[in-house]
């Protein structure tokens, strides 16, 4: 009995199909995701803090990776925290930008939007050129809009509130005379946006009070004194002059100079004559890592 013989390169075919067969099937052990890891846009909703769901994250995640490849020379993540360690919101947004490598180009570039449920705080860490962009007074208006939704327990809606103001910024670019100066790790105050009844009240009872006394007082001053002369049949009444007299005096301002002077204010003239002041400003602070990160924080 014969052996029968294999076809000229069959077993060299066979061994090729099973080499793709077994990559197909323990590539993704090794490497999740496949040949599809590269293209893949990296993770940028850090949720410890498991304050959003399913849908939620991967709303957000959708909005940075839109807001990513249209600005890629700046990033963007959000942070919820749970436990901070016992360092405050600024501490561990900082670290945690640093640590997990967050940014774009050699500056590093990007934001961190923090939810600290351990320090009750919204924080806002910035670096780079992004700092640049969200000046002081930027970064407090982020937090403005971040703020309702978070105290109401709508994470999502304030994340997604603050990436939409970032982007606004983003757009209008580094603002004229823009400048950074270091300082401490600022937490601002909330800014109250509505007067409760009371208030209101309150401010109606001062004013009323205060404009009936200024008229009374106005009335009590101007007011008809009675004068009398003794008589044996009447009292009289008379007024005194009330007459005024105007007269014309014309000043000729020939031969005169008149001088102008500039009064110099708080601020400073930055680049091109540009006006450095309050709200130009970026307070950077120096991190554990020695990064200079910007931003700000509010309690909630």
């Amino acid at each position: 009995m014969s052996k029968r013989q294999l076809p000229p390169g069959a077993a060299a075919r066979f061994l090729f199909s099973l080499f793709i067969a077994l990559s197909v099937l323990f590539l993704p052990a090794f490497f999740p995701g496949g040949t599809a890891l590269a293209s893949e846009a990296p993770r940028r909703v850090f949720d410890e803090a498991g304050l959003f769901d399913e849908g939620e994250t991967g709303e957000l995640e959708s909005a940075i990776a839109e807001f990513r490849e249209n600005w890629p020379s700046s990033d963007l993540a959000i942070l919820t925290v749970d436990d901070a360690e016992g360092k405050t919101a600024a501490e561990y947004a900082d670290d945690f930008y640093d640590s997990r490598e967050i940014g774009s180009g050699s500056q590093s570039s990007g934001a961190l939007l923090s939810i600290d449920m351990d320090n009750r705080e919204i924080w806002l860490s910035t670096l780079g050129e992004t700092a640049g962009v969200l000046t002081d007074s930027r970064v407090e208006q982020v937090l403005d809009d971040a703020y309702g939704p978070v105290s109401e327990g709508n994470y999502a809606k304030g994340a997604l509130a603050a990436i939409s103001r970032i982007e606004a910024y983003m757009k209008a670019g580094v603002p004229a005379g823009q400048y950074s100066s270091e300082g401490e790790a600022k937490t601002y105050q909330a800014r109250k946006r509505s007067l409760e009844w009371y208030e209101i009240a309150f401010a109606l009872a001062v004013s009323s009070a205060a404009a009936g006394a200024v008229c009374l007082t106005t009335a009590n001053r101007y007011k008809m004194k009675e004068e009398s002369r003794q008589s044996l049949n009447y009292r009289m009444a008379y007024r005194g002059s009330s007459e005024f007299h105007f007269s014309k005096n014309k000043a000729n301002l020939i031969g005169r100079t008149v001088a102008r002077h500039v009064i110099a204010g708080s601020g400073m003239a930055g680049p091109g004559g540009s006006h450095r002041g309050p709200g130009n400003r970026t307070t950077v602070h120096r991190s554990s890592s020695g990064r200079m990160h910007g931003g700000g924080g509010r309690k909630f």
